[in-house]
């Protein structure tokens, strides 16, 4: 094997492992939250908490990415204003995560769960490749419903008007601004395809949920971070990749400036499938603009310089 194709294996590799054990992480500590008091009354409590912690947790990974990547448009990218900053927490405390807690409450209530044994750390290898194929089922169903309450939103005057505007008021998403959304929406575009892929989908155990938590949290914020990195939309097995259904975060970054192209959330398949795709701003083509040198400017005579806009 050439150097190069060594190196570039093991930077992969890295990349792969630093996600995932991070993604994991996640789901394990909300998994062990709700199972520490799931006998309690503090019950629904660690439910919440556990919903709250998946959301800020990965909020906040990729502003610290942020710090060292660049952003989609540089500097032209419009930040959040401290008030809107605000009202998202907002939105987050008393809309994302009640309904996270709804949706986990249908699942384990209504839903036909795995054979349910206690996690532990000579278990969790075969737990997490069983959820591989289960979780690509499950996302290529919540996929396909959420591409279609996301398409109806824009085609329905009233619907776009008054559930799914707010979520386009910026141009230029972050990962906080992910959540900018209201009520309709949310139960529009999330809790239903949710619904749909649980019971299409295989039953999943209690860890596998958690699981599915924490990686659907991480490719929403992924998906409207804004930056300049290669991250694939299905990280616990990106060689799907393969077959050129995932998505990049330039990819949803360009549906909030062509609105009329790329609904679906988790895979290019069903907008290629309907005719809506269009492939984001490669990534290639911001490192040619970085790497070719500016113009030498010719001389020019002096002149009076112009006001500062």
């Amino acid at each position: 094997m050439p150097a190069s194709l060594l190196t570039q294996a093991v930077r992969q590799g890295k990349f792969y492992f630093l996600v995932n054990a991070f993604i994991c992480l996640v789901a394990y500590a909300s998994y062990r939250l709700v199972q520490q008091y799931q006998e309690s009354s503090a019950s629904y409590v660690a439910v919440y908490a556990a919903g709250l912690m998946r959301i800020v947790v990965m909020i906040k990974w990729f502003d610290w990415i942020g710090t060292m990547k660049g952003k989609i448009f540089g500097e032209k990218r419009m930040q959040l204003t401290p008030e809107q900053c605000r009202s998202i927490w907002f939105r987050i405390l008393w809309l994302a995560v009640p309904t996270e807690c709804f949706m986990i409450f249908l699942t384990q209530r209504y839903g036909a769960p795995a054979k349910d044994e206690p996690l532990s750390w000579s278990s969790f290898p075969l737990e997490f490749l069983l959820f591989i194929p289960k979780s690509l089922v499950f996302e290529i169903i919540f996929d396909f419903f959420h591409f279609s309450a996301h398409w109806i939103c824009h085609q329905v005057p009233w619907l776009y008007q008054h559930a799914h505007k707010r979520h386009h008021i910026h141009l230029h998403p972050c990962p906080l601004s992910t959540y900018e959304q209201d009520v309709i929406d949310v139960y529009l575009t999330n809790v239903t395809p949710y619904l749909f892929a649980s019971y299409l989908g295989f039953s999943m155990s209690t860890f596998q949920l958690h699981l599915i938590f924490a990686y659907k949290t991480y490719v929403e914020v992924a998906g409207h971070c804004g930056l300049e990195i290669k991250g694939s939309s299905f990280p616990q097995f990106p060689w799907v990749n393969y077959l050129s259904i995932c998505l990049r975060v330039h990819d949803h970054d360009l549906h909030h400036t062509h609105p009329k192209f790329n609904f679906a959330k988790r895979f290019s398949l069903w907008d290629k499938v309907f005719g809506t795709f269009k492939h984001g701003r490669p990534l290639e083509e911001t490192k040619k603009h970085k790497s070719v040198p500016a113009a030498p400017a010719a001389p020019a005579a002096p002149v009076t310089p112009a006001p500062a806009f």
